[in-house]
């Protein structure tokens, strides 16, 4: 497989849309991934895509919430991957671009790299290939947010998966009509600590809209992403 890292808000797929050896698409932004890949991913010439760099840990002020927001923006939105990085582990201590709080060995157990071990945990114990992006906003319905704050939503085409990411704590409403029934089983997931509890009055049944809003205030690292 071919691709190409390109420069910051710039698509692979931009540059050399006519070049025959380009298989993957990539997206590089610094900024909400969600935005960049959903328009990627909705192009009438689509290549499959995955994110290649964004803000790395220690970096760039890049909260753990922040690195867990634009990994599930991607992943959300269309991609079927991403590169999470760390400083120190991306230049192994030789010296780089900001000063790190750690040597490489300690940063492989850092809090933003054991949030993309919860990540995948949690993508790789259903067929998350078969996730759309909610574009059009049929399923999740209100509570969006804007910016790094957005709420992302996806859903297969059949409607027997659904995977919501809250980058903060507010309500939203979940078009449950959207989803296979006749009951619609619903899970909490804490994306700092991978762990997961079935949500209070779960199962629902598939109609209508509902209401949701985290059923704790914090998660384990004490950000209110879900």
């Amino acid at each position: 497989l071919h691709s190409s890292h390109m420069a910051p808000d710039t698509a692979a797929l931009d540059y050399w849309k006519d070049e025959p050896w380009l298989d993957v698409n990539t997206v590089y932004t610094y900024g909400p991934t969600y935005a960049p890949v959903l328009a990627q991913y909705s192009r009438p010439d689509h290549l499959p895509l995955f994110l290649i760099e964004s803000a790395y840990e220690n970096e760039h002020e890049a909260t753990e919430r922040r690195l867990r927001t634009q990994a599930y923006h991607a992943l959300l939105s269309g991609a079927f991957g991403h590169v999470f990085g760390n400083n120190p582990i991306w230049h192994f201590g030789s010296g780089g671009l900001y000063p790190a709080p750690a040597t490489w060995p300690e940063a492989l157990d850092s809090p933003g790299a054991r949030s993309m071990t919860h990540l995948r945990k949690l993508m790789t114990a259903f067929p998350w290939w078969h996730l759309q992006p909610d574009a059009d906003h049929s399923m999740l319905t209100d509570g969006l947010g804007t910016g790094e704050d957005r709420a992302v939503a996806a859903r297969s085409a059949d409607g027997s998966l659904a995977l919501i990411y809250l980058p903060s704590d507010r309500e939203i409403v979940v078009g449950l009509d959207q989803l296979a029934g006749p009951q619609v089983v619903a899970h909490w997931y804490d994306p700092a600590a991978g762990r997961q509890s079935e949500a209070r009055e779960s199962p629902f049944q598939a109609r209508g809209s509902r209401r949701f809003r985290p059923e704790r205030p914090a998660n384990q690292s004490g950000f209110d992403d879900w």
